[in-house]
């Protein structure tokens, strides 16, 4: 498409020439939102300005959803967003006015971040513990599957309405699993359903073939449930109950720390792919594709030789590649990029691992929610820091490496939560780990087997119904 002449600032005499005219590139794209709605020579801003507005939409979700799936539950905050995203997909391309259009995205922004979280708390929240690192590897190569198809239909699709329309089909497909999915049974515990959290946990146990006594069940939730009652006063408004303990403080802020390293580290490499040359599919198939090999290796690293120095060692690693640019050599600020994004994808595995088992159910999503807030609101600088590469290619990348060297220090003061069951309440969550050494490398928690029946987690429960153990 060739379009010459002036374009007209709205209510204004003066007009930005473009000189030669322009002429919209058609190699890989018919239509944009960029071209839809004329985001060029005078507006060319407007598409950082609404992915900037995107982002804040992700400030806004992240709590407001996490709090919402503490007081609702997880299962109907999750299809609610799910059926919103929908929407979103269908909305957009039929909106002909670009504040509308601004207002869709914040909504998208408030939306899909928080989905993820949700469904991530809940999947672990339904896994007994030996199985939890195995289902979060499941969940980041799906994430990485998906990040690997997207170019492959973006190219086929060659017009952003299409590209919606087959998003919008997708979120269809996870409406299907309305009626499978089962509420957290924690959280039903923790808001002192029982008899509902009896009955997923019957299902549970149903599915995985293991024949279970629903009255001895009933009362391992019971006597649950009653140890709760005890610790009343941690339920009190879960908006502050984390800054109130001071080993969950303590523990809580170095996660939300790590979360921002990893959104400044992850974002300002992704940022940086401009660096890299030839198809734009292409590259964005590789930047994709190399968290395939990471989600193994830390979904290996983290089962075997815990969370905790994982973790550490692989900030470090993380900070000592994205030095690579400093020394100056050929092509290092695409092996930078490269090394930086397989490294990162992994360690936020891993830290996304140890929040599930540090924060206590009562307040677990909030709290991953409210961390992850702020590592979106440092993640709106990213495009200034990789901006500064126009003053000199390792500035970036010397700014993203300063947090991932203090993340891994920070790293090796959490406590070893590998095959340690959910905290359920705060209690819990601030007396976890007070028996551990600094120097300690991997601590084993199983649960404790005895000829009599004795409960003191969900967890002994959960295990029960997947496994069949005695407890």
């Amino acid at each position: 498409m060739l379009v010459k002449g002036i374009l007209k600032v709205a209510n204004d005499s003066d007009a930005v020439p473009c000189i030669n005219g322009w002429e919209h590139d058609t190699k890989y794209y018919e239509s944009t939102v960029a071209t839809k709605f004329e985001m060029y020579c005078h507006y060319d801003y407007l598409p950082s300005l609404i992915l900037t507005i995107y982002s804040a939409g992700n400030v806004i979700g992240a709590p407001l959803n996490g709090y919402l799936s503490d007081k609702f539950g997880r299962k109907y905050v999750f299809f609610f967003l799910t059926t919103m995203t929908i929407i979103i997909e269908i909305a957009a391309p039929l909106v002909n006015h670009l504040a509308i259009f601004t207002f869709i995205m914040l909504l998208s922004g408030i939306a899909t971040p928080s989905m993820y979280i949700i469904i991530y708390v809940l999947v672990n929240e339904v896994t007994p513990p030996e199985m939890r690192v195995n289902m979060n590897g499941i969940i980041n190569t799906c994430w990485t599957i998906g990040l690997t198809v997207l170019p492959l239909i973006a190219y086929l699709s060659r017009d952003w309405t299409v590209l919606c329309y087959i998003n919008a089909v997708s979120a269809m497909l996870v409406l299907a699993y309305a009626w499978y999915i089962p509420e957290s049974p924690c959280w039903l515990l923790s808001r002192g359903r029982v008899d509902e959290s009896l009955k997923i946990m019957m299902r549970i146990a149903k599915e995985n073939g293991k024949e279970r006594n629903e009255s001895e069940l009933l009362s391992h939730l019971q006597k649950i449930k009653e140890k709760a009652e005890k610790e009343k006063e941690e339920e009190n408004s879960s908006k502050n109950v984390i800054l109130r303990y001071p080993r969950l403080r303590k523990h809580f802020l170095i996660l939300v720390f790590c979360w921002t390293s990893f959104n400044v580290g992850y974002s300002g490499v992704t940022f940086n792919a401009v660096n890299l040359n030839g198809n734009e599919f292409v590259n964005y198939f590789l930047l994709g594709f190399v968290e395939f090999p990471s989600n193994v290796l830390f979904w290996y690293v983290m089962d075997k030789f815990g969370r905790r120095w994982s973790a550490t060692a692989g900030y470090f690693v993380s900070g000592l590649a994205c030095l690579l640019p400093v020394i100056g050599f050929e092509y290092s600020g695409i092996i930078s990029t490269l090394i930086g994004k397989f490294l990162l994808a992994g360690v936020y595995m891993v830290t996304d691992q140890q929040a599930m088992e540090l924060i206590p159910t009562v307040c677990r999503s909030f709290g991953m929610g409210a961390g992850k807030t702020v590592s979106f609101i440092a993640g709106l600088t990213t495009p200034f820091i990789a901006y500064l590469s126009t003053y000199g290619e390792a500035i970036p990348f010397i700014i993203i490496c300063a947090p991932c060297f203090i993340a891994s220090v920070l790293t090796s003061f959490l406590p070893e939560t590998v095959n340690a069951y959910l905290p359920q309440t705060v209690l819990d969550a601030e007396e976890f780990g007070k028996d551990q050494k600094y120097r300690s490398w991997i601590r084993q928690t199983t649960a404790t087997k005895t000829e009599q029946v004795t409960v003191s987690s969900i967890e002994d429960v959960k295990k029960e119904v997947h496994e069949g153990s005695t407890i």
